[in-house]
């Protein structure tokens, strides 16, 4: 398979099976693990990208396939999702399994390990992890929310979010859905606060030595 393999994940389709052993990743729980992957999308995966996204009726720019991670087992793509940049936010957007594999924890399994690339990318950095932002409907959003997302008003979306929902809330009507968005805050790393006041502490100290011995 071209890209990078970055995880094992059991589809357990072609048989419909679903048994299996699961593993734990930092962020949660992992689909079965069988003889599938999931790996970094790449140049090759473009077009088949593009066709799971328009057939799922969602928007088809900005589908960067370096962006995705790739559900795939014996060469075949059932699952792909993508953390992308938004005005001056990050979304995860273009979320699909191919319906034949669905219930298999694929979903779950692309999601969790988009988020860990997007954690590990900015501590490597060392900098703060940017929360995730979605757009998903309504009936869905327990999915997300048994992994630690929560909804938040639409109005606090970025602007091009809230246009993409305006379109997409049409679309998600004529079924009797609506579109809600959803974000993902990453745990932020604290001092405690007895460890805290023994820096601030120290620093007064250092500022007191430093005006009674300048050099």
């Amino acid at each position: 398979a071209a890209g990078v393999s970055v995880s094992s994940l059991g589809l357990g389709v072609a048989a419909g099976r679903r048994t299996g052993r699961s593993g734990m990743g930092t962020l949660g729980l992992r689909a079965q693990e069988e003889d599938g992957e999931l790996r970094v999308g790449c140049e090759a995966d473009a077009a088949t990208i593009k066709e799971m996204v328009v057939g799922e009726k969602m928007n088809p720019l900005f589908l960067a396939p370096e962006n995705f991670v790739i559900a795939e087992q014996d060469g075949e793509i059932f699952g792909i999702g993508q953390i992308r940049p938004i005005d001056k936010a990050w979304e995860l957007a273009s979320l699909v399994v191919v319906e034949e594999a669905r219930g298999n924890g694929i979903g779950t399994a692309i999601v969790q390990e988009l988020l860990e690339r997007h954690q590990k990318k900015f501590e490597a950095e060392g900098k703060g992890v940017p929360q995730v932002l979605a757009l998903t409907l309504k009936e869905t959003k327990p999915f997300y929310t048994r992994m630690g997302w929560m909804e938040q008003p639409m109005s606090m979306a970025p602007m091009k979010m809230q246009a993409e929902a305006s379109v997409g809330g049409v679309v998600a009507a004529l079924t009797g859905n609506s579109l809600i968005c959803v974000k993902y805050k990453f745990p932020s790393v604290e001092l405690d606060s007895e460890q805290s006041g023994t820096i601030i502490k120290n620093i007064n100290e250092k500022k007191a030595q430093d005006m009674l011995f300048p050099d």
